[in-house]
């Protein structure tokens, strides 16, 4: 390409989608020796906002997007019931509308699991077909655990199970409660858990869904691998500590919508639990605990 304006690259950008590279506008038809000439004209876009910079990688660009949905926020029907039923009687506490994100953090063995299956139970004819349970297990190890809640563990149940490790922002569906469990963690770079819980949680929303997504967490601290980022999108925040082989408790690091239940401070709430086959949430009780 001998010739290159301003014009050309506005209009190559209007059409783009997605980040891009310097080098690759154009369809990277670009002559090198325009490069030069071509980070200029990228730098009077960005002056007239039609382009801005992708973090701090030098030479990577986005098309600005500045539309934006104005919300009827006066018109909104209140919340009549919480959108999904969680255990431990934790919905007395916080409200759950539609859509939203709630996370669960947890040490390796804490009970993550057990209380993602419990969610799964408890919605199973609120949600009826639409709920889905993405897992990392086989169905071996699945099985006797919703026999325990009194799933017929010999007919298909209401809802779906699927084997899925990464990537649920494509795969989650419209008016749907999806139950992810678990969301794994890159511990060399345990920051781009945040680019992920975000995809997830605009995923959630597009489709109008519940979405209880489970992570790890270290041991005596609340927030997942990945520190405070992953606390930005969750409506709800709990995290699971263990006291001792197969009992522990769950505590709240984050409620966008508190019912104030009893008066209660819901940062000192502590639930205490044991678990039974794996399955089972026993000996449950509440107490206060100030930090």
């Amino acid at each position: 390409m001998a010739k290159l304006t301003q014009e050309m690259v506005e209009q190559w950008i209007a059409g783009v989608t997605g980040d891009f590279y310097y080098k690759n506008v154009m369809e990277g038809q670009v002559d090198k020796a325009l490069h030069s000439a071509l980070r200029t004209i990228l730098s009077r876009a960005k002056d007239k906002n039609l382009i801005a910079p992708v973090g701090k990688k030098d030479g990577w660009w986005r098309k600005v997007d500045a539309s934006a949905d104005e919300i009827a926020w006066w018109d909104a029907k209140p919340i009549e019931d919480d959108a999904v039923i969680l255990p431990l009687e934790i919905n007395k506490h916080c409200l759950i509308p539609r859509p939203s994100l709630i996370l669960v953090a947890g040490v390796y063995n804490s009970g993550k699991s057990t209380f993602c299956i419990n969610t799964v139970a408890l919605n199973q004819i609120k949600w009826g077909g639409y709920l889905d349970y993405y897992v990392s297990e086989g169905a071996q190890l699945m099985k006797p655990r919703f026999e325990k809640l009194g799933i017929d563990g010999d007919s298909p149940p209401a809802f779906r199970t699927y084997t899925r490790t990464q990537n649920f922002a494509d795969v989650l569906q419209k008016d749907s409660l999806s139950i992810i469990d678990y969301l794994r963690t890159d511990m060399e770079s345990p920051y781009t858990v945040a680019k992920r819980i975000v995809e997830i949680s605009e995923a959630t929303i597009k489709n109008n869904g519940i979405t209880v997504l489970a992570m790890q967490k270290p041991k005596g601290r609340k927030i997942a691998f990945g520190g405070d980022s992953t606390a930005w999108e969750p409506a709800l925040y709990i995290y699971m500590e263990p006291t001792g082989t197969y009992q522990g408790y769950v505590g709240f690091e984050k409620i966008k919508v508190a019912k104030g239940y009893g008066g209660i401070d819901w940062k000192a709430i502590r639930i205490d639990y044991r678990i039974e086959y794996g399955a089972k949430f026993v000996d449950v009780k509440e107490r206060l605990e100030y930090d």
